[in-house]
């Protein structure tokens, strides 16, 4: 693929590795999030190189960096909206710094405090993401339900305390609950296990259905909020950076081509799925 060259400021970065967040982009590929009618570009965790250059760019040619492009061969950005990977971290550990962000911003916005018990729904890119932002920051009471037994490993494996499969968890004094599943049922049995006056951020898109508040939403007077996009990736990379745990890698240990992402994206209608697939596009001319 032949791209322009870059402009002053601007950085031509040629695609190594793009993963997928399944969630979303399943949704866009099924037709399930109006306003994203599909065929149209998929992706937004991308790792590659500096190719080019333009005027006033102090970034080496060669260097490693994250964007935010997608499933493409390469693209061309503004230097700020790139993040340099230092030189130790693994590729596969900086792929997690986009949807890494997305998922703290969530963690924010209900700010889990020390000795507070966390539940999380769904063990997938998101909930892995949220438990490993949340113990790595000191939160240790964080129960995670699951029903893929693999994902559940998985889940401990990143810091989580207990591990369930849905409707198990027997206790309702969660303080802080975050929605990762995509699933309306998972979403009411988060709620009816928080506290009165707890309180749930909303982390998934892409739901198989719409999100109904239970009676619990009322009569416990929760508080639930939602979270995109994140709004400070180049903060969260210099963290993520500091943390580079190796078992991030776990999380993009599916290898495709871009030539087989359509026949992919067919399969991950089917569970088990993967928590995510990396497409490779080191072989593309």
């Amino acid at each position: 693929m032949t791209l322009p060259p870059p402009g002053p400021g601007e950085v031509l970065v040629r695609t190594h590795l793009s993963a997928v967040s399944v969630g979303s982009e399943l949704g866009v590929v099924e037709g399930r999030l109006p306003g994203w009618p599909y065929p149209c570009p998929l992706g937004y965790q991308t790792l590659g190189v500096v190719e080019s250059v333009g005027e006033g760019v102090d970034l080496a040619l060669g260097t490693r960096v994250v964007t935010t492009l997608g499933h493409a061969s390469g693209g061309v950005h503004r230097e700020e909206n790139v993040l340099p990977i230092p030189g130790e971290v693994p590729d596969r550990v900086a792929l997690a710094a986009i949807l890494g962000e997305e998922t703290h911003k969530g963690v924010r916005k209900v700010f889990p405090g020390p000795g507070e018990r966390v539940l999380v729904t769904g063990a997938g890119l998101l909930g892995l993401l949220t438990v490993f932002n949340l113990t790595r920051r000191g939160i240790t009471g964080v129960t995670v339900t699951e029903p893929d037994p693999a994902r559940r490993k998985l889940a401990l494996a990143f810091g989580a305390r207990e591990v369930l499969p849905p409707a198990t968890v027997g206790r309702d004094d969660f303080d802080v609950g975050f929605e990762c599943s995509a699933s309306p049922e998972a979403f009411v049995d988060l709620l009816s296990h928080l506290r009165p006056g707890g309180r749930a951020c909303v982390l998934s898109d892409g739901n198989w259905g719409a999100l109904t508040l239970p009676p619990a939403f009322h009569t416990r007077e929760l508080t639930v909020t939602a979270s995109s996009d994140g709004e400070d990736h180049v903060a969260y990379a210099r963290w993520l950076w500091t943390h580079a745990d190796p078992v991030l890698e776990r999380l993009f240990e599916v290898t495709v081509t871009p030539d087989d992402l359509p026949t992919a994206f067919a399969g991950l209608g089917i569970s088990p799925r993967p928590v995510s697939l990396v497409a490779d596009w080191r072989g593309e001319a």
